[in-house]
């Protein structure tokens, strides 16, 4: 990471990246400051949130200069898992934003508050759906609480491989400074204040009248009467609070008493007033350190103290849940060559080694989508070969593991229409067409019946699993109620 004060953006490379990304420190700030806010808005992680990422694309350098937040509605949980309604809003940002003319949509955003900074499978479906362009590029933000947030980008390599389970370089999103600002002086008085006219009477008693005064240096203002000759409006007055003697109220009967004279004062140096002075505000920083602190000590507290009642539930369910799969190892992808979709997948993952079965769900068009079986030297391979109709193709890789369990990865390919096919030299019709005819139609109805029973083992599958959960759910109900009594 190279960051540029002049321009205040930050410079993010790496040689396996075919490209350099320029980002706005502004733009990386704000992300920062709404991912913080996120965090601490629910507890056990908080919720997690994304937009897009606007900018400008040039041959070798992809530059960010602005963002969009997507307004989730978390329907799926506290992570940023996309509904129907929420990818209905994100097209419409997309759309807006292109059309607003604030910037090309060079990628997306958002945070991981319970993983790492890596592309999951439901990050990649968006990733590849909403942005398939060579060139757009992925930012995933991971919030800590006592440590800087740490960020990282994803892109397409070459063959359009993404590399999703880590960024190939993270780096801290570090707080952008704020500029210290100057206290303020008061102006200085002028170096000859102006003088009293030579006619202006002094303050005198009701009763008496003395001579007059030769002109002071300086406006003098009683304390006890308004000056008859106010002092010009930008230079201030300046206030004689020493004790003079007043003339009574009350006239006295033969001999008046004046007021004396007033004494010219030397110029002084003004107190700097109050409405001047910067004040420091109280820092809440510490509050910010202690709260957590405090939380996670009550919370390890709370949960020490009532282990007898959580601890036996929590276990026997870390006993029947599987281990977690990490399916982003598995590395789905696809390449178009002249209408031919090869579909690809890392055929060293640990997942596909130890596959018991697998195929491949292909939608081309409508559904439903067509079921391939692969057998294993095509699943060694970690290639299989496509003729696609369309211009998009959903394709889905399910591995069969030897705990019984089923891992699915998806991608899409979009692109544009196939080229049509030309035969140099068309078949002539011959006596075995209607005998093909016939072995097509045998196989086609064998796909059909084949599907039908799929489609029947899967909806069997779900009713098993959710009359499975339902008893776990049962046996846990009946549990909790001797610790309630």
């Amino acid at each position: 990471m190279a960051a540029q004060p002049d321009r205040a953006t930050v410079t993010w490379s790496t040689p396996e990246c075919p490209f350099s990304i320029e980002c706005s420190s502004r733009v990386l700030d704000d992300i920062r400051l709404a991912v913080t806010d996120a965090f601490f808005s629910l507890p056990r992680g908080g919720a997690e949130i994304g937009g897009i990422l606007l900018g400008a694309w040039q041959e070798g350098r992809l530059t960010i200069s602005d963002y969009a937040a997507l307004d989730c509605e978390h329907a799926l949980g506290p992570s940023f898992t996309l509904s129907l309604g929420d990818e209905t809003r994100l097209q419409e940002l997309i759309r807006a934003a292109s059309a607003s003319g604030a910037g090309r949509v060079v990628g997306w955003y958002h945070s991981h508050t319970r993983t790492g900074v890596l592309l999951s499978d439901t990050d990649l479906t968006i990733h590849n759906r909403f942005f398939p362009d060579p060139w757009q590029v992925a930012l995933v933000v991971k919030p800590h609480t006592f440590e800087p947030m740490r960020a990282g980008f994803f892109f397409r390599g070459s063959g359009g491989i993404i590399h999703c389970s880590a960024s190939y370089r993270e780096f801290p999103i570090e707080t952008v400074p704020m500029r210290q600002v100057p206290r303020a002086v008061p102006a200085e008085p002028p170096a000859q204040p102006p003088h009293r006219p030579a006619s202006a009477r002094p303050i005198v008693d009701v009763h008496a009248e003395p001579e007059a005064p030769p002109p002071p240096p300086a406006p003098i203002v009683n304390v006890r009467a308004e000056p008859e000759s106010p002092p010009p409006a930008p230079a201030p007055p300046i206030v004689d609070f020493r004790t003079e003697r007043a003339a009574t109220a009350a006239p006295q009967a033969h001999m008046p008493e004046t007021a004396p004279e007033a004494q010219p004062a030397a110029p002084a140096q003004l107190p700097i007033p109050s409405m001047f002075e910067q004040s420091q505000e109280r820092s809440w920083g510490w509050l910010k350190v202690v709260l957590p602190v405090g939380l996670v000590l009550a919370a390890g507290v709370a949960a020490y103290v009532e282990r007898d009642v959580w601890y036996p539930a929590a276990a026997s369910l870390l006993q029947q849940a599987p281990p977690p799969i990490n399916a982003a190892s598995i590395a789905l992808n696809t390449v178009d060559e002249a209408g031919q979709l090869q579909i690809r997948w890392d055929p060293s993952s640990t997942l596909v080694r130890t596959a018991t079965g697998a195929s491949l769900e292909i939608t081309d068009g409508d559904p439903p989508p067509n079921i391939v079986p692969l057998d294993v030297r095509h699943l060694a391979s970690g290639v299989f070969t496509y003729g696609r109709r369309n211009k998009r193709v959903d394709v889905t890789l399910v591995l069969d593991q030897p705990s019984g369990t089923t891992v699915r990865q998806v991608t899409s390919f979009l692109g544009q229409e196939p080229p049509a096919p030309v035969m140099a030299n068309p078949p002539q019709p011959n006596k075995d067409s209607e005998e093909m005819a016939r072995v097509v139609a045998g196989l086609r109805a064998q796909l059909d019946a084949e599907r039908e029973h799929t489609r029947k083992i899967e909806k069997e599958l779900a009713t098993a699993r959710a009359q499975l959960r339902e008893q776990q759910l049962r046996r846990l109900s009946n549990q909790a109620r001797p610790l309630e009594h």
